[in-house]
């Protein structure tokens, strides 16, 4: 349904100031997904798959529920995508990335700022010829590091209440921190009820 070209979205990333991963036992159903180029981790569920790219400085990450090396394409799942911005700031970026994307599916959108990292997400609905699917898109922006995570958790519209839950769980259960900084501090949720559908 989803293309794999898709940028990245929500949740559960793991950033390490050392250069081993020091992790939480993972919550019941989930595993950790180690990115060593990231010092990060993804919570995965158990079942789902991970796949990662890089194209053209771009790093993406997928942690989805069906096999994309088989077909290129998902219907449910996270997209994970980094940029380390050059010249443009990434918190811009993440602010104009999100407000394009809101004007343009009429989505619900939130902002807000989480110790250092500044947040800008929305939820919306997309429609094509194979039906609706709920798309969360948050972008993470790192002004030190002129880094930009984009987080994009999309699933059918049918089953998006059971898909969010179990996003919702590894969101919860997430960190986030900055490579300067030596304590993780707990990602926040998004400021909307994904459930507006």
């Amino acid at each position: 349904m989803k293309r794999v070209a898709l940028a990245g979205l929500l949740a559960l990333l793991i950033l390490q100031a050392a250069l081993a991963i020091d992790l939480p036992a993972p919550p019941p159903g989930f595993t950790w997904q180690e990115i060593p180029e990231l010092k990060a981790a993804l919570l995965r569920p158990g079942g789902w798959f991970f796949k990662k790219e890089e194209q053209k400085g771009t790093l993406a990450y997928f942690i989805t529920k069906e096999d994309i090396s088989e077909t290129g394409e998902f219907q449910t799942g996270l997209t994970v995508n980094v940029f380390h911005l050059k010249k443009d700031s990434a918190v811009d970026r993440g602010q104009n990335l999100i407000e394009q994307i809101a004007a343009t599916k009429h989505g619900e959108k939130f902002s807000r700022e989480v110790g250092p990292f500044k947040e800008y997400g929305c939820l919306y609905k997309d429609t094509d010829a194979t039906g609706t699917s709920v798309v969360h898109t948050l972008a993470v922006a790192n002004p030190k590091t002129n880094t930009l995570y984009l987080f994009i958790f999309e699933s059918p519209q049918a089953s998006w209440d059971e898909a969010w839950k179990l996003e919702n769980r590894s969101w919860t259960n997430s960190l986030l921190t900055m490579k300067s900084s030596r304590a993780p501090a707990p990602v926040s949720q998004p400021h909307i009820n994904p459930k507006p559908f």
